[in-house]
């Protein structure tokens, strides 16, 4: 933010150091004067304008006051003759615009009814289109004075309400015409400024003279005193009291100056002496601190050397330690697959004895369904017997009553009751051999199901012996699996101690290769900051040899520069 300001004040600044003192003065003189002729200008009008405005927004809404009297009283007069009451409001009305019009106000009148302006019969003359949407705020605000832009000119709308024709009347004077007298004033008033504006400055030019007068003199003076003669004197005594001390002050720094060089020439004597004897100390220094600058750097290579064989010694034992945290590494991730394989075999031998007893479980259900359909196919062969016997009965009961039948019909009369009780027999003995037949069909329908479930849990029970003999095969390998994870963790917990001890080892050996390397990089740093020290040496006293040729030479130059001050 700084380095933009100054780069935005950098032409300002060139500017304030090209501009002359008297420009320099006269110029915010005027500026102030212009600013402040404006401002009051400016106040005056807007002061002016504002009670102008004001004076004339009272005297409108009391014009309307008395147009709505009148419009009252005239309704009132001629309530039963409404062409003499029109007449006699555009009359008055008409004299309303005239005594406004020789006051050189500009004006219209109009009627609001419906959210519309409406002009007035025989009295407005050239209308104008104000927005819709006035009418409809003049309605709701009922009486008032609003200013309203219309056609790029203000016009000012004075309105009111009159009850007994029940609509707004309003009064429309441009605002031009009642501020031409401020225009002019206004006119008036920036002559006046200019005029004196324009003695302000002859007035400014006679007091910067005045003030830049004395400083043309001073850098008179101060050009010869540049020239180098210190003999000149500033004579401003006759001055105000702010110049004759910068006169005073001037001529005493002359004063000084001629003192200042006094002390410089016996300064220079001195110096030529101190320049011959710095530059002969620093040559026996130099070649002192060449001598030891050598030595240096061969006790600095025999160390870089030492340094070398430790770092690459150091780095070999880490490239070994790297792959012995990599071989542990992995050997710690074989005994946590160990541990997991450990805890996987023993829920698998687990799993195997629940698998195991569900199996006998499932045999020993079987067993149970085959011998009960065993029965169930005894009990239907039992039940198959019945059903034969009710046949052979059924059978009997049939020849029975083809017997009886045959009896009642030798009866004759006396046998057809027994004929009707000979057919209802043979009928039961029909349904009873159909049924019979039925259940014979149904019973060999059952035993063939369950001769077939029979055989099937059969199947299902030898199955489920050979999966329980397979499981069991696959539980004693289970179970030397779970033994070898055992025996092979417990091996593999030996070797991680044996490895622990081995990393405890690597660690000191680092350690120690770690303290070998720090002691040979601090005996390489400390030759090498004594190396650079002796350099710097060095280079200190080389710069103190150019520094006393530069101070021989400096005092030659100072001596020719005092040379050119004439001094009283």
């Amino acid at each position: 933010m700084h380095a933009i300001f100054r780069h935005l004040l950098t032409p300002l600044s060139r500017l304030h150091r090209q501009v002359r003192l008297r420009t320099k003065l006269t110029i915010p003189l005027l500026c102030i004067l212009l600013i402040s002729s404006g401002m009051i200008g400016w106040t005056f009008y807007t002061q002016a304008k504002k009670a102008m405005i004001s004076q004339m927004e009272s005297r409108l809404d009391s014009e309307t006051d008395k147009t709505t009297e009148k419009i009252s009283l005239l309704k009132f007069t001629f309530a039963s003759d409404d062409q003499a009451y029109q007449k006699r409001l555009q009359y008055e009305l008409q004299q309303q615009e005239s005594n406004l019009s020789q006051e050189g106000l500009i004006l219209q009148q109009y009627l609001v009814k419906n959210g519309a302006f409406h002009p007035i019969e025989k009295v407005t003359k050239g209308a104008i289109e104000i927005p819709q949407d006035i009418a409809i705020r003049m309605e709701a605000e009922r009486f008032g004075v609003i200013h309203v832009p219309v056609d790029g000119h203000i016009h000012t709308l004075a309105f009111t309400h009159s009850p007994e024709e029940n609509y707004i009347y309003v009064i429309d004077v441009l605002q031009e015409s009642y501020l031409g007298p401020l225009h002019e004033i206004t006119k008036i008033i920036v002559v006046t400024i200019l005029a004196s504006l324009v003695l302000s400055l002859l007035l400014c030019l006679l007091v910067v003279k005045g003030i830049t007068a004395p400083f043309q003199t001073l850098i008179m003076a101060m050009q010869q005193v540049s020239s180098g003669d210190l003999t000149h004197r500033s004579l401003l005594q006759n001055e105000g009291p702010e110049i004759r001390g910068i006169s005073n002050s001037f001529n005493h720094m002359i004063e000084q100056m001629c003192e200042i060089i006094a002390e410089i020439q016996l300064m220079i004597e001195e110096l030529n002496k101190g320049g011959i004897a710095i530059r002969q100390t620093a040559d026996e220094a130099g070649d002192r601190s060449s001598m030891l600058s050598l030595r240096l750097d061969t006790v600095n290579q025999g160390v870089e050397q030492t340094a070398a064989s430790t770092d690459g010694a150091s780095a070999s034992f880490q490239h070994i330690k790297q792959s012995m945290d990599g071989l542990f590494a992995r050997i710690f991730s074989v005994i946590e697959a160990g541990k997991k394989m450990q805890t996987v075999t023993h829920n698998g031998q687990d799993r195997i004895d629940d698998l195991n007893t569900m199996i006998n479980r499932f045999s020993h259900t079987y067993a149970q369904v085959d011998t009960r359909m065993t029965e169930l196919r005894r009990q239907t062969e039992s039940i198959g017997d019945v059903v034969h016997l009710i046949q052979n009965v059924a059978k009997q009961t049939k020849l029975l009553a083809l017997n009886a039948s045959i009896e009642a019909a030798r009866a004759g009369e006396y046998g057809r009751g027994f004929a009707v009780v000979a057919s209802e027999v043979a009928k039961l003995a029909n349904e009873s051999e159909n049924a019979t037949l039925e259940i014979t069909r149904l019973m060999d329908a059952v035993q063939e199901q369950t001769y077939a479930i029979s055989s099937e849990t059969s199947q299902a029970s030898e199955q489920l012996q050979q999966s329980l003999q397979k499981l069991s095969d696959a539980a004693s390998a289970f179970l030397e699996l779970r033994q070898a994870v055992d025996q092979t963790t417990g091996e593999l917990h030996i070797a991680n101690e044996g490895l622990s001890d081995i990393t405890e080892g690597l660690h000191t050996v680092d350690m120690a290769l770690d303290a070998f390397v720090a002691i040979s990089q601090e005996t390489k740093s400390s030759t090498e900051e004594m190396l650079v020290a002796s350099r710097e040496q060095l280079t200190s006293i080389e710069k103190s040899r150019q520094l006393a040729t530069e101070l021989l030479s400096l005092s030659e130059r100072l001596q020719e520069i005092s040379d050119r001050f004439r001094v009283a």
